[in-house]
């Protein structure tokens, strides 16, 4: 029902696009980015912040958020409250013979009223102390259930030596609080994962990604970033144990599987309530991000199509509603509250303001522009003798805007302002809209307006000590504004606030490219921390190091970030503009790919194309020709060399390899399984070099994990020719998603990109595992059954090069092999084929085996060639071990014996 209504209003928003066009749009962009893109010149369909859940509203709350950072500082906590199916509420209201997950509207109606009662708690009730500021976001995940992330500023800050009073990671003593003790157990154990439960959704390439179990810790411990290291005693320093029950044994816990809460808020709700003391302002924008990142979403690819830039239909495209969420959204229950209110400040130039138009009242809107609160401000200052005492971001606090006169008016409730008893003031804070430094008139505009008070008119703004300036940017020099750079410090620190360490490092690289800073490094000096700091997060993770700080080499990965931008904008290095020039010896990962494939001798490599071209065979030869053929003309195409095993085909792919590597050109070698890869020049498994998922046969449309710009996507871009052995095993989506990848890392939409793909197989052979699967599974899995396959080139070497002085017998085994794997072999009812006695001899036990294989072994253990000839091949490992086992015994009795 929710996803027709949600619809309904979609629809309307998009049949009176028409009547919500704008002029004078890209002054008044709040921070977001990704409005427009340079190469789209299209249709531009909105989806604008008023309705709910979308990017634009998500982002408004995100920047208002850190409007109480600016005012407050760094909120005191960070609590996650996540609701409880099993509380008391839902398990005594009748639900006439229904499940209780059935019933979504008690889910909502519980859960709010739980939410309201939980934040009268911590606002009314002060369990924490006064609440200066607070907000939430509600989140619904795919599993349905819905969680609110809580910010609270406190009025007075919480000092070390309070945090182990409100907030504990560690399980209570059963005898002194045997309540608390089971709802921390039932409530507030993670996992365990890893090694207990290797199924466990938090698991990231067997990592746990919410770095489980924890440290040991004596003391709590204040970290230079993040959160607090609580106090987490072992159980010889007087830490408690819990026996957790899993799907089939009982796991012992400590204290490090423990997740923060308040034993408070724990024994008054008996749920999931994760509390969190925030310690540091730099991780403040990580926890707004996450606080307003909205709920789960659907994966989808986006293609572009006609110009055409639609952000109802990429919303409509990723939008996920669970059930629960539906019943939430049609009772009309808020998904953010906050206090206080903060109100929106029209930032624009001159005659800039937005003018919403239509065809048909276009004369009238420009004969009579609305005023706007920044022109609203100017005529309050004009007539009002305290106004003139502010700031232009200050005066919600003393005023009301009134949207329909469009007039600030003074407050009529609220504490006296002291000396001004016709003034009140109020909780309400204002927030100017955020500009971007490449709008300089406008930015310097608002650098102005944070710095000037009273100001009546825009010329007023660029009037300083009575001389009237031509721009703002004169005007703030005037004032000292540009000074030492202080205009550009003020902007990458009010970054900080409200965008990720990417963006700051592009802001620095604007400014560095087109502001020209008298000290650029002074003001990377200043700012390298924050311009570094998803480094140094990516580094902790990676590591699970809690503690890690910030390195040379860290500030240096940053540098080369930061030197790639200014390439791109202006073409120059940072030491050409003023700026420490960064190593790329730490850089040399990019390029490593690239110089990997070219470090071979060349000389060496055409002495052994020349060596060898003369041993290749009719069917070698042929398929020589045509590759190189391809390679000459740089035409792609994919060609597919049919190789039953000892025709040859490692030989003739090394003798390609050798020409096309001895020219300079990149070739690559990959194979689907480590044992192919070994036996090529250079080989690398198909899921190392090409980054194929793994789980493929869930995926109907995998791509490689390669992004544009990295040293792989490098390396596929330059190469000339890719060889892929044992091609048979791999699955069809494997090739498929290499063909997606290559298309796009190399702009071509031809067949893998235009890069010319040797495949190598036998599809006699071993062909895709399918876990749990058929025979039908495995047929629809091959290669053959791929939509690719009919643009493919089948060539085919049939000469058996291991057949030496025309030996019949060995030709004969041959023969007999491919008779089976073209399935030309009698097989009896039950699908098995009956093994010619010519060349099969039955072992009744391992021992006997050992003895046909290996006779005599220990007078030719020394005997190298003697024992290559032979080997023992068994499918199970088990079976491996005992034969293993069985030689030992067989080996060792008489060594002993010779030794005596």
């Amino acid at each position: 029902m929710y996803a027709k209504i949600e619809a309904e209003r979609l629809l309307f928003i998009r049949l009176n696009q028409k009547k919500l066009r704008v002029d004078k749009y890209i002054h008044l962009k709040d921070a977001i980015t990704n409005d427009s893109d340079p190469a789209n010149h299209g249709k531009l369909v909105i989806l604008p912040s008023t309705f709910t859940g979308c990017q634009r509203n998500m982002h408004e709350y995100a920047q208002d958020a850190i409007t109480y950072v600016c005012h407050g500082g760094k909120p005191s906590l960070f609590i996650t409250y996540t609701f409880n199916p099993n509380c008391k509420e839902m398990t005594q209201n009748p639900t006439n013979g229904q499940s209780k997950t059935d019933r979504h509207d008690l889910v909502a109606r519980i859960f709010r009223q739980k939410l309201i009662k939980f934040m009268n708690v911590l606002v009314k009730g002060q369990v924490f102390g006064s609440v200066k500021y607070w907000l939430y976001s509600i989140e619904w995940q795919k599993r349905g259930l819905p969680h609110s992330h809580i910010l609270i500023w406190l009025t007075n800050t919480l000092r070390p030596n309070q945090i182990d009073d409100i907030i504990s990671a560690e399980i209570p003593n059963p005898s002194t609080d045997k309540n608390l003790y089971d709802i921390v157990i039932k409530n507030m154990a993670h996992g365990p994962c890893g090694a207990f439960n290797s199924l466990s959704p938090c698991l990231k390439e067997g990592n746990c990604s919410k770095m489980y179990p924890r440290q040991f810790i004596k003391e709590t411990q204040f970290a230079t970033d993040g959160y607090p290291l609580y106090r987490r005693r072992k159980p010889e320093d007087g830490g408690q144990t819990a026996t957790v029950k899993m799907k089939s044994d009982s796991v012992v816990i400590d204290n490090r599987w423990i997740v923060p809460y308040s034993p408070l808020l724990l024994k008054m709700f008996d749920a999931h309530i994760n509390v969190e003391c925030c310690n540091s302002i730099k991780s403040i924008k990580y926890i707004l991000k996450y606080v307003h990142k909205g709920s789960d979403q659907g994966v989808f690819a986006a293609h572009s199509s006609n110009n055409c830039i639609d952000e109802i239909s990429e919303y409509q495209a990723g939008r996920y509603i669970s059930s629960n969420e539906a019943a939430w959204r049609i009772f009309r229950f808020p998904i953010h509250e906050r206090y206080p209110t903060v109100i929106h400040l029209d930032m624009h130039l001159e005659n800039g303001q937005r003018i919403y138009f239509s065809e048909d009242n276009l004369q009238c809107r420009l004969a009579n522009p609305p005023n706007t609160t920044l022109t609203g401000f100017f005529e309050l200052c004009k007539n009002d003798n305290f106004a003139k005492t502010l700031l232009y971001c200050n005066v919600p606090k003393f005023y009301t805007w009134d949207k329909s006169k469009k007039v600030f008016n003074r407050r009529k409730q609220g504490a006296i302002v002291e000396g001004h008893d016709d003034i009140r003031s109020g909780d309400a804070l204002g927030r100017v809209y955020t500009v971007h430094s490449r709008n300089t008139d406008c930015y310097y505009l608002r650098l102005l307006l944070h710095k000037i008070k009273g100001p009546t008119s825009f010329k007023d703004l660029r009037t300083v000590n009575g001389i009237e300036y031509e721009t703002y940017r004169e005007a703030c020099l005037a004032l000292g504004l540009l000074e030492n750079d202080n205009q550009w410090n003020e902007a990458l620190k009010e970054a900080v606030y409200s965008d990720s360490p990417s963006k700051i490092r592009t802001l620095f690289a604007l400014i560095l490219s087109f502001c020209e800073p008298s000290s650029p490094k002074t003001l990377w000096e200043n700012n390298k921390d924050c311009m570094s700091e998803d480094i140094l997060n990516k580094l902790r993770a990676e590591n699970r190091h809690f503690v890690l700080n910030y390195t040379d080499s860290i500030y240096n990965e940053a540098l080369i970030k930061i030197e790639d931008k200014v390439l791109q904008m202006i073409g120059k290095s940072l030491s050409e503009v003023g700026m420490l020039s960064p190593s790329r010896q730490h850089a040399h990962n990019m390029s490593r790919e690239i110089l990997r494939e070219l470090t071979y001798d060349s000389d060496l490599l055409l002495n052994f194309v020349t060596q060898r071209e003369p041993l290749l065979n009719t069917d070698q030869q042929a398929i020589y020709r045509e590759v190189l053929r391809l390679y000459r003309k740089s035409e792609g195409g994919v060609i597919f060399i049919d190789a039953p095993g000892g025709t040859g085909k490692t030989f003739l792919i090394n003798v390609l390899f050798a020409k096309i590597r001895g020219e300079r050109n990149i070739a690559l070698a990959v194979a689907t399984s480590g044992i192919a890869a070994t036996l090529m020049i250079g080989g690398r498994t198909a899921h190392s070099m090409l980054q194929i998922p793994i789980d493929l046969h869930h995926n109907e449309m995998p791509v490689c994990n390669i992004k544009k710009g990295s040293a792989k996507a490098s390396v596929l871009q330059e190469a000339k020719v890719l060889f892929w052995d044992e091609i048979s095993m791999m699955h069809k989506h494997g090739l498929e998603a290499v063909n997606r990848t290559l298309q796009d890392l190399r702009g071509n939409k031809d067949l893998m990109g235009g890069l010319i793909v040797v495949l190598a197989g036998d599809f006699r052979q071993t062909l895709p595992v399918i876990p749990r699967g058929t025979m039908a599974d495995e047929i629809k899995a091959c290669l053959k059954s791929s939509y690719l396959w009919k643009q493919v080139k089948v060539m085919k070497l049939t000469t058996n090069m291991r057949i030496q002085n025309n030996c019949q017998n060995s030709q004969r085994f041959s023969d007999y092999l491919l008779k089976i794997g073209d399935g030309q072999e009698a097989t009896t009812e039950n699908g098995k084929i009956r093994l010619s006695n010519e060349f099969c001899k039955i072992c009744p036990t391992l021992e006997n085996l050992i003895n046909q294989v290996y006779p005599n072994i220990t007078l030719n253990i020394q005997n190298i060639q003697w024992l290559q000839e032979r080997a023992i091949l068994a499918p199970l490992n088990e079976k491996s071990r005992k034969l293993i086992s069985q030689y030992k015994k067989k080996f060792q009795q008489p060594q002993e014996h010779t030794t005596q």
